[in-house]
């Protein structure tokens, strides 16, 4: 996922103007201090030197405080994690920082952002405080909005309820709230997607994150990168098979929950196929699993009497939906299915399948993989 591009702003660069000026000030004033030194010593104006030698040291310490000398670090562990949360002023922050034994006094970053008016523009979000920061840089990182990026990997296979776990251990979301929107018929058409939800159109992948994103924006993302890899060329396939979007992605989601061995997509593919071609009932177990959601053992063939058109046993074609969230291996054997006449397909246990022509193969096939059970037992 690209993280959006962030502008400087013209209160960035007087940021970055009045930061370099206080340093090249700093070290002016020192030679400007021994001049002045010098020359007091040749006129014995001693009042004045003492004068300006105090106000040079105290501007010098302060400089050499705010943007030199590392914080003195009250916390155990080397990094700080501070969350900033949507409205927090800048007194709030200061004390967030406080309570996060990283600073003790914060007056130096409440002057500096008022004068600068960057009070009022800090973005919510988890920074990050590395053991050995100054205060010039945790002022700095705040006004940059230099939020950590939670990286968060949505396997595939997964259905809407199982991602909003993952989103909710990773990221504290809530997950009630993200199946509302993603169940969310309204929802999906106002990204362009025709379903009465969005199973099947978060696409699977690594995304970074920010603290806080909002979780309309999280589930956009995972919608529109689901569009950007169902690109033109594969619109086309589609249209080449006489497939719509909705039933590649229903089909893909079927592939995906048989495909234990990654090679055998396009074979699970050509069987489906090729049954639809026929008029065959497909006879997925995945989808009657999907039709049993509180279904916590193996399939057992009393299972395969429910009464739902997710049952590919009792009703042809495919199922009204997907039944998980595909990845681009499994949309693109939906597409490109093997050529091959396999019309059964039997797993062996080990991830792999046995794949037959006719009836007769395929109940010698399981008779074969019951008596390897047997005698591994």
């Amino acid at each position: 996922m690209r993280s959006e591009r962030k502008y400087i702003t013209i209160k960035d660069w007087i940021a970055f103007f009045a930061s370099t000026l206080l340093i090249f000030l700093s070290s002016v004033l020192l030679v400007v201090f021994s001049v002045i030194f010098t020359f007091i010593r040749l006129v014995g104006k001693r009042p004045l030197l003492v004068f300006v030698s105090v106000f040079g040291l105290i501007l010098l310490f302060f400089v050499t405080q705010w943007m030199v000398v590392p914080i003195s670090w009250r916390a155990k562990e080397d990094t700080v994690s501070v969350v900033i949360e949507q409205g927090d002023s800048m007194t709030r922050i200061v004390q967030r920082l406080n309570e996060a034994d990283l600073i003790k006094d914060g007056t130096g970053l409440l002057v500096l952002s008022k004068l600068l008016g960057k009070d009022r523009y800090i973005q919510a979000g988890r920074y990050d405080f590395m053991r050995g920061t100054t205060l010039y840089s945790v002022w700095d990182k705040l006004i940059r909005g230099d939020v950590a990026l939670n990286e968060v990997t949505i396997p595939e296979g997964l259905t809407i309820k199982q991602v909003a776990g993952i989103l909710k251990r990773e990221m504290q979301i809530d997950s009630s709230k993200f199946m509302r929107v993603a169940m969310d018929g309204k929802f999906a058409k106002s990204m362009g997607i025709s379903a009465s939800n969005l199973e099947g159109y978060l696409f699977p992948d690594t995304y970074k994150f920010s603290w806080g994103t909002p979780i309309e924006k999280v589930v956009r993302i995972l919608v529109e990168q689901f569009k950007k890899t169902f690109t033109d060329s594969l619109t086309r396939r589609a249209e080449e098979i006489s497939f719509s979007l909705a039933e590649v992605v229903i089909l893909a989601s079927m592939i995906e929950a048989e495909a234990r061995d990654g090679e055998e997509r396009d074979l699970i593919s050509a069987v489906y196929h090729n049954r639809l071609k026929r008029g065959m009932l497909l006879q997925c177990d995945p989808t009657v699993i999907y039709a049993l959601p509180e279904l916590d053992r193996q399939l057992l063939l009393k299972d395969l009497e429910i009464d739902s058109p997710y049952n590919t046993y009792k009703y042809p074609g495919l199922p009204p939906g997907p039944i998980c969230n595909p990845g681009r291996a499994s949309i693109l054997a939906a597409l490109y299915p093997a050529d091959a006449n396999y019309l059964y397909f039997v797993a062996t246990g080990d991830g792999s399948h046995i794949f037959s022509t006719t009836l007769r193969q395929h109940n010698n096939a399981k008779i074969k993989i019951k008596r390897a059970r047997s005698n591994k037992m």
